[in-house]
């Protein structure tokens, strides 16, 4: 590097500006980046999708809730009336969409033509009857006879017109019957029952129901239908009505809930695992203050010079030193005093010794046997 060259990294010099806007960057961005930045971050995505995972539970859960607590406003049921000796009549199969303690309406619908026996007719009564379900022979194991849960019989008649109205009514609507568009006919609608309510139980719901024409008169009929509307009251009249509002306020109080409860749940978790993490950093510490006590045990243990005795080994020892004391003073009676005998004739009677006595030790058991020897003598 030539002399006139600067650098950056040099301490005398000034830093430049790419340095400092580094130095910015990184210093206002810092607790952006932080572990408890992170840890934000993550708690934050953790309860917004745990929030629109709850949300989407939510409006599942109403809609089930919906489809079994709000019944079909409307059940009808076409009837095909047999013709012959008799009255006309006609059964009908309703399944399983009426529900109990729900008040129903039910109307029949016909669609008479307007001929003359019809009009002669004048009024005739319709005769509704709901039969229960099929009792089982226990016996023959077959089905039996039916009762009727509900019986009704309403009047009903054609609309009068006099011979010069439905002359003038006719004409004008000739071009609908020539094409087609209209035909001469009457749809009556009689209302047979108003608010009737099954009390709870499936037996107890009608399972099919039977209909029959009573006239005078032979009549001809197009048409017969027997309609059962569903009256609401209280919370599914609301829900019904107000679809959206119900659905709104419903899925936004069951999110209310699963959230609460998700939060509690999530705070008394967050509070045991600190809870564990403080005790288990106190053990640490205990472990770590008695760290430097077991060390020096271990030191202790693996660098003593030799095991400590233990009690029956300490008496053996001393036995075999009161031994050999006695020894050595019957060898010094025995001996001529000479240093020779008395140095030499210990140590070949009573052998190499113990490994436990040192040479300290000898030397001081020789001195002792040498004075005794020149005391007696």
């Amino acid at each position: 590097m030539e002399p006139g060259d600067t650098s950056d990294e040099d301490p005398g010099n000034d830093p430049t500006i790419l340095t400092k806007t580094m130095n910015a960057l990184v210093k206002y961005t810092r607790p952006f980046i932080s572990k408890q930045a992170q840890k934000a971050y993550l708690g934050t995505v953790l309860f917004v999708g745990t929030g629109l995972c709850i949300l989407l539970g939510s409006a599942l859960a109403y809609g089930i809730f919906y489809y079994k607590f709000v019944p079909q406003i409307g059940v009808g049921r076409v009837v095909h009336l047999q013709f012959g000796d008799g009255y006309p009549w006609g059964t009908a199969s309703l399944g399983s969409e009426l529900v109990s303690l729900q008040p129903y309406d039910i109307n029949v619908e016909l669609e008479l033509p307007r001929t003359p026996s019809n009009l002669a007719a004048g009024n005739f009564m319709v005769d509704l009857a709901l039969l229960s379900h099929p009792s089982t022979s226990i016996s023959a194991g077959t089905n039996s006879s039916t009762y009727a849960i509900s019986r009704s019989r309403r009047p009903a008649i054609l609309t009068y017109a006099s011979p010069l109205v439905d002359t003038a009514s006719k004409l004008s609507l000739m071009p609908f019957y020539v094409f087609g568009w209209q035909r001469e006919a009457e749809r009556l609608v009689v209302p047979m029952m108003e608010s009737v309510e099954f009390a709870r139980g499936w037996r107890n719901l009608p399972a099919s129901l039977r209909l029959e024409v009573h006239s005078h008169e032979h009549m001809q009929v197009y048409k017969a239908k027997v309609e059962f509307r569903a009256r609401f009251t209280g919370l599914r009249r609301m829900m019904y009505n107000w679809k959206i509002t119900s659905f709104v306020i419903f899925s936004s109080l069951f999110w209310c809930v699963c959230m609460t409860s998700a939060s509690i749940s999530w705070v008394i978790l967050a509070a045991l695992s600190s809870a564990g993490r403080d005790g288990s950093q106190l053990g640490v510490k205990e472990e770590a203050g008695d760290e430097p006590r077991i060390k020096q045990e271990s030191f202790e243990e693996v660098f003593s010079p030799m095991e400590a005795p233990s009690s029956s080994s300490y008496d053996s020892v001393e036995k075999e030193k009161l031994k050999r004391e006695d020894e050595y003073e019957a060898d010094d009676d025995e001996s001529d005093g000479s240093p020779t005998d008395l140095g030499v004739q210990p140590s070949e009677k009573s052998g190499s010794g113990t490994g436990l006595e040192s040479a300290e030790a000898r030397g001081v058991q020789r001195r002792r046997s040498h004075r005794f020897t020149d005391e007696h003598s």
